[in-house]
């Protein structure tokens, strides 16, 4: 009777650790995948505290550096995809929470205004673990369908004031404004030449000018971290406040900057600006 109690007592405990494994596999199948972005310059890693240097500004001594920071960098992304060796390119859906809705998600932050926690990952839905990825693409800004919407009754962070132009230009999709001790510059993508009845009607069309941006690098199910190197954006920019964009297609500056996030460039071609790790 005894040794019949402890058999049973032993398979009851093994059905119990095996139900556990099996629990545990599901629960990993279930979970987001989170992709991190992280803003560099060069090799520095960027945040509010960081400062740096522009490779184009010049000097204001011979033993003083103009320091800049960033104090607002954030930016749209939707349309996240991989590509697999086995099935190609495949959507990669978001999850959704106070970050990320309809599948776009604000990455970014802003350092003055501290009640607002910086969001620089993406959680995605997960996908086969057997999927051999290689590669991974999104686009920076918001779609045509969700970019001209009432910000007031959209979700967050489609909601974000902010980021906002009105109702006929939409979003802006990325909003970068640094300082220094000695001056200011910013730099506002969004879509530019649309055509509406006012300027508190949206558009029936997309833009002349819609300015989305398709980034394509490789990447593996081994890859966490996407790099955003603001020192590439910035090439052949002076940094003064004069110097600004706000995505005025005839502007010298929008020209380099435009070409800088690889604008009307073939989708295949590798990514500079960012960088998968």
């Amino acid at each position: 009777m005894t040794r019949y109690i402890l058999k049973k007592t032993l398979l009851g405990i093994i059905t119990l650790l095996l139900s556990i494994t099996l629990l545990s596999g599901c629960f990993e199948r279930t979970l987001p995948t989170k992709v991190s972005f992280q803003p560099m310059y060069k090799n520095m890693p960027l945040s509010c505290e960081s400062n740096f240097h522009s490779s184009n500004e010049k000097t204001i001594s011979s033993d003083e550096l103009i320091k800049w920071q960033y104090q607002q960098l954030q930016f749209y992304i939707h349309g996240v995809e991989v590509n697999t060796r086995k099935n190609g390119w495949q959507p990669w859906g978001m999850t959704t929470n106070s970050n990320q809705a309809s599948n776009v998600a604000l990455l970014g932050e802003t350092c003055k205004e501290n009640k607002e926690e910086p969001n620089w990952h993406i959680e995605l839905v997960p996908l086969d673990f057997s999927a051999d990825i290689t590669d991974i693409r999104f686009s920076i800004g918001v779609p045509f369908e969700l970019n001209h919407l009432n910000p007031l009754t959209q979700p967050s962070p489609i909601n974000d004031s902010s980021m906002f132009w009105g109702w006929r230009g939409g979003h802006k999709f990325m909003r970068i404004e640094l300082a220094s001790q000695y001056d200011d510059w910013l730099f506002h993508l969004g879509s530019t030449g649309c055509k509406a009845l006012s300027p508190v009607r949206a558009p029936k069309s997309e833009c002349l000018h819609p300015n989305r941006v398709i980034v394509s690098l490789p990447f593996t199910e081994k890859s966490s971290v996407i790099k955003f190197d603001l020192a590439v954006l910035l090439r052949g920019i002076a940094l003064t406040r004069d110097n600004s964009c706000q995505s005025a297609v005839d502007e010298d500056s929008c020209k380099v900057l435009f070409k800088n996030l690889g604008m009307a460039v073939d989708v295949s071609v590798e990514s500079l600006l960012f960088t998968a790790q």
